[in-house]
């Protein structure tokens, strides 16, 4: 079978392997002053559950970028390193990281409206500025030194420090510091240009086509230069920032106009439509990559046709998607409860936290002789529960909360 292309998934390594982590990361929690949105809560408990199981599976596996991979003792078998890939990159790498800007941009004009400028950019440099840096200048570079200086040795911790590609390797925290970037725009905006009367129109499925052809032709261009995984400082991913762009901006005027709240069937179902048909589209795309004589680096970026075609592709379905998605999460994600309430507020606190939680697992397991594929879900679904399980008390019993 054609190796699926790493399409909008991970920024990839040029130093011993790629070991940087997913570009995903949650969207910054609601402080506890505000109202809560269950389905909200859940869409986002889930999402990021089911980000660190896929950074587990990927530790034992051949696909995407996550640290353990460089020193893996077994690996998933054939069949279901098969599965996780079409899952990957059917449910995570086309849309997962547009449904979360989607979501920020929701909640951060939100945040706005109540906040103000001035208090809302202090928010956001406290409860998003703070741990980008300590994750980017502390966490991240001490669990790799740690984790790989045995294995592949550059003598010190400030040469894995500074020697590193992308520079500034912050794993999975890029999010939160281009989430950062684009909520002191939004304020700086507001600030300087107080918004007009919201119009009461409703949002129409024809108004989405024009941003997703956009988004699309956008994205071919940055590729020409910047094709997808290729790094950035800070993993900033600027290879991917139309759709990011797009979708924050389509969440902020949306919050604004009560466009997504709930979503319409008439743009629900259309949208789902949208998605299943370009999915298959894509998936076709990929699985004729060696019978047309192309290469994976032929749908990724640069001035060609396999390139064009998956950009625009991808901007229908990043478009599309999370506003499907979205409504579904309104239907069926509408259920309260202790369990529930906890996982939603420790979640950003949990996402920070598998990092660790899963190198420490891996490592347990490592000189078992257990199979690759089992490893892969024990480490998977113990880490979710510890991860969720560390996070809660961080965030209700200690200063943290403040932060996290």
């Amino acid at each position: 079978m054609a190796r699926v292309p790493h399409l909008n998934l991970h920024p990839r390594r040029n130093s011993i392997r790629d070991h940087t982590t997913t570009a995903v990361a949650p969207a910054a929690p609601l402080s506890p002053a505000e109202p809560r949105l269950a389905y909200l809560d859940n869409l986002k408990a889930f999402l990021i559950a089911g980000i660190i199981a896929a950074h587990a599976m990927m530790g034992y596996s051949t696909f995407g970028s996550w640290t353990y991979q460089d020193i893996q003792e077994a690996t998933l078998s054939e069949v279901t390193e098969t599965i996780f890939v079409v899952a990957a990159v059917s449910l995570g790498a086309l849309f997962l990281m547009g449904l979360f800007f989607l979501l920020s941009g929701l909640m951060a004009q939100d945040s706005l409206d109540r906040r103000g400028p001035g208090r809302f950019a202090r928010e956001r440099l406290l409860r998003l500025g703070i741990p980008f840096a300590v994750y980017t200048l502390v966490i991240w570079p001490v669990l790799e030194w740690a984790l790989l200086e045995p294995y592949f040795p550059r003598g010190s911790y400030w040469a894995w420090f500074t020697d590193d590609d992308p520079y500034l390797d912050n794993g999975p925290m890029w999010f939160v510091g281009v989430l950062l970037l684009f909520s002191l725009v939004l304020a700086a905006r507001r600030r300087s240009r107080p918004p007009a009367p919201a119009d009461d129109e409703p949002l129409q499925a024809r108004w989405l086509v024009p941003v997703a052809l956009a988004v699309g032709m956008l994205t071919f261009l940055v590729r020409i230069a910047l094709p997808a995984d290729s790094n950035q400082p800070l993993n900033s991913h600027l290879w991917a920032w139309p759709e990011y762009i797009a979708l924050f901006g389509l969440g902020v005027v949306a919050a604004r106009r009560g466009w997504l709240r709930p979503v319409p069937r008439e743009i629900s179902r259309p949208a789902g439509i949208a998605t299943l048909v370009c999915v298959v589209l894509l998936a076709a795309m990929v699985l004729s990559t060696d019978p047309l004589g192309l290469e994976m680096e032929d749908w990724a970026g640069g001035f060609g046709l396999p390139a064009f075609l998956a950009a625009m592709l991808e901007g229908m379905i990043v478009v599309a998607a999370p506003v499907w998605v979205l409504s579904f999460a309104q239907r069926h994600l509408n259920r309260t409860g202790p369990i529930r309430g906890a996982m939603a507020r420790g979640s950003y606190a949990a996402f920070m936290l598998q990092g660790p939680v899963l190198i420490g697992l891996a490592l347990a397991f490592r000189h078992t002789s257990l199979p690759g594929d089992l490893k892969a879900v024990l480490v998977a679904s113990l880490g979710i529960a510890l991860s969720f399980a560390l996070a809660y008390p961080l965030v209700a019993k200690t200063p943290l909360r403040r932060v996290l």
